[in-house]
């Protein structure tokens, strides 16, 4: 892919420092697989039996609303391992890229995806737990399994919608130190879509849920208290 001047330029000033480009390798071509590769074990462990245990229980229990957030969890946990960890385990151990376009794009997209499924499902859980608390009389109305599933669809969804931009991003280019390989990196041509982009995403998957979590459980926390008093 050919780059203009200023394109080079920018490209090459935030990702010389970020990426190995020579064929000198440190201990992190050994050590961070091997770390990578435990994450992945144990993972892959955890969220299997959080799985097994739900799909196990035969009462009603297992239909409940923070149930099928946790099974939601557990699924976006395990597919962010099975999808993503992998291959970013690699980027420390390869010198270039080998996977191709199409995974350029996908891991780094679902890397994204698999992290807002998570952080909205913890707050649709703060919500419920909100409601069964401090709502309780309109709890059985509104915490059911058809509003719990429609909530892990638009969690789905706008995780789906707001990932867009690192797929669209996310390519495969050259560097001036290493001419015949390929790296996959993450390339704008505009510093203000970037920047708006990473505000956004901090916003949406930072502020807002730690806001919306926070206020949520101190509420609860402050309606249990009361109910003791």
């Amino acid at each position: 892919m050919g780059l203009s001047r200023n394109e080079t330029e920018i490209w090459t000033e935030e990702h010389m420092d970020t990426n190995h480009t020579t064929d000198t390798f440190g201990p992190e071509v050994v050590i961070v697989p091997v770390i990578f590769g435990c994450i992945f074990l144990l993972g892959i462990i955890g969220n299997t039996l959080v799985m097994i245990v739900i799909g196990k229980i035969k009462s009603r229990r297992s239909r409940s609303t923070t149930n099928i957030f946790i099974l939601n969890l557990s699924i976006a946990d395990l597919s962010f391992l099975l999808f993503c960890v992998p291959f970013q385990a690699t980027i420390y151990s390869l010198p270039e890229w080998i996977f191709g376009a199409f995974l350029c794009k996908f891991v780094h997209y679902f890397v994204m995806v698999s992290m807002l499924v998570s952080i909205f499902t913890l707050v649709a859980m703060s919500v419920d737990r909100y409601i069964a608390v401090v709502l309780s009389k309109k709890s059985p109305c509104i915490r059911n399994r058809r509003n719990a599933l429609i909530g892990v669809c638009v969690i789905w969804m706008l995780s789906f919608i707001f990932a867009v931009p690192v797929a669209q991003h996310q390519i495969l280019m050259n560097h001036p130190k290493a001419p015949n390989s390929t790296f996959c990196w993450e390339f704008w041509t505009e510093r203000v879509a970037k920047h708006t982009y990473k505000v956004t995403i901090l916003v949406t998957g930072y502020l807002l849920p730690l806001v919306l979590i926070t206020c949520c459980y101190a509420k609860v926390s402050i309606d249990i208290k009361a109910s003791y008093l």
